[in-house]
């Protein structure tokens, strides 16, 4: 590593290292039988280097001189522009490693996919078609030339499960930091949304109040709204979100914050050093800030927020954390009269740039007097903006999926056909 550093220190007026180590282990059901344990480890090494005011980049599954010198070539021809790097600090954040994680074992996985089958069968005649528990260990290391120095240990556990019945399909999970998972709750709400989902209807083509259940919201919001409010993607015209200050959307308060305790998106630094922080997107529907990763608030000139995380590629970008929707009028009962739908069907095509959507909605179901009826390919279109302008009111069933922590939302006047 020494001599790595003293390379870099020669020939990048500016350098970084991350290192990423991924341990896993999981169990997989195909038709009802637990098919398959697995485990794997994987460590791979991102390399980023400031020559002369532009950046190089290169990745490897080992640390050498040679993908040091990979991106420092990058850099001599490349057009993207970086001054500095984050000097690196490193915040408190509760709940983001469960010792207990690593000692998951073989019995342990087998336990939970028996579980998972034996509460959707307890439910009824349905086939346990696919899923899986899987325990995850992620270490990261950051260091570079401007003085940081981090590492931390994150843990993951997820539970999958697609039950199918006849014609009917519905799944469920859950996500923890943590050991902790309902299984019950995965097995048993997936049955019982396929067996619901038997024998559904078609309605007439009109405008309907709909609730949006948690994974239905995040399916939406986080490819419909999500993107629209990176500091990059205003700056570069890919936004409706232009003003600060202006409202956008109904009275909701949308924040961003990679520091909540036992979040699925906490850490205590982002992939870039950075400390994670609290940011109001929305408060009361008026935009008050973006968010962003450390090179794009340099460009912009405005203060970073947390939001470098890396995917596959290793390359930080805009990634938001824990995004929290809140709301002033909650009640307990919010589906009469409406279209509960579970989730959605080609969230991905909605547009960041517009906000438009059309969406076909997958376990959706007519609620009236207390009475669920199935509704059959059922498809809501509008605008993400126009839909969060018309929010009835949240429930009280607060989840987390993936990055989103919201309740069910009722929404007046959607538009839905069939």
């Amino acid at each position: 590593m020494n001599e790595i550093i003293r390379h870099l220190d020669r020939n990048a007026d500016a350098w970084e290292i991350y290192c990423e180590r991924s341990k896993s282990k999981s169990i997989s059901i195909e038709k009802g039988e637990i098919k398959l344990i697995e485990s794997s480890e994987d460590v791979d090494y991102a390399v980023r280097v400031i020559v002369n005011g532009t950046v190089g980049f290169a990745t490897s599954s080992n640390l050498s001189i040679d993908v040091c010198e990979r991106a420092i070539k990058i850099a001599k021809i490349s057009e993207e522009k970086l001054k500095e790097l984050p000097e690196g600090k490193k915040a408190e954040v509760e709940g983001i490693y469960d010792a207990k994680v690593e000692k998951i074992d073989s019995d342990w996985l087998l336990e939970s996919a028996e579980v998972l089958i034996n509460s959707a069968r307890e439910v009824g005649n349905v086939n346990p078609a696919q899923g899986y528990v899987e325990a995850s260990i992620d270490e990261i290391k950051l260091i570079n030339s401007c003085g940081a120095d981090l590492e931390e240990k994150l843990t993951f556990c997820e539970a999958f499960l697609e039950c199918v019945i006849e014609d009917s399909s519905a799944f469920e999970f859950d996500q923890s930091r943590t050991s902790k998972l309902d299984l019950e709750f995965v097995g048993r709400r997936s049955a019982e949304l396929a067996l619901e989902s038997l024998k559904a209807e078609k309605i007439e083509k009109g405008r309907y109040d709909i609730v949006l259940s948690p994974i239905a919201i995040h399916e939406l919001l986080s490819n419909a709204l999500y993107p629209a409010f990176f500091a990059e993607n205003v700056a570069k015209g890919r936004s409706p979100l232009t003003e600060l200050g202006r409202q956008y959307i109904g009275e909701i308060t949308i924040v961003d914050d990679g520091a909540i305790p036992y979040g699925l998106m906490s850490f205590s630094f982002d992939d870039e050093g950075v400390n994670p922080k609290e940011t109001i997107v929305f408060e009361g529907g008026v935009l008050k800030s973006y968010i962003t990763d450390f090179r794009h608030a340099l460009e912009i000139g405005i203060e970073p927020t947390g939001n470098g995380l890396r995917g596959e590629d290793l390359y930080p970008v805009t990634s938001p954390t824990n995004v929290v929707l809140e709301f002033d009028d909650v009640s307990d009962d919010i589906e009469d009269g409406a279209i509960v739908v579970h989730a959605l069907i080609g969230a991905h095509t909605s547009n960041p740039v517009s906000g438009d959507f059309s969406l076909e909605c997958m376990n959706a179901f007519f609620v009236k007097n207390g009475d669920r009826k199935a509704v059959k390919s059922a498809m809501i279109y509008g605008n993400v903006y126009e839909l969060l302008r018309n929010v009835e009111v949240f429930g009280k069933d607060v989840r987390q999926i993936e990055n989103t922590i919201t309740p069910s939302v009722r929404f007046n006047d959607v538009v839905v056909s069939c």
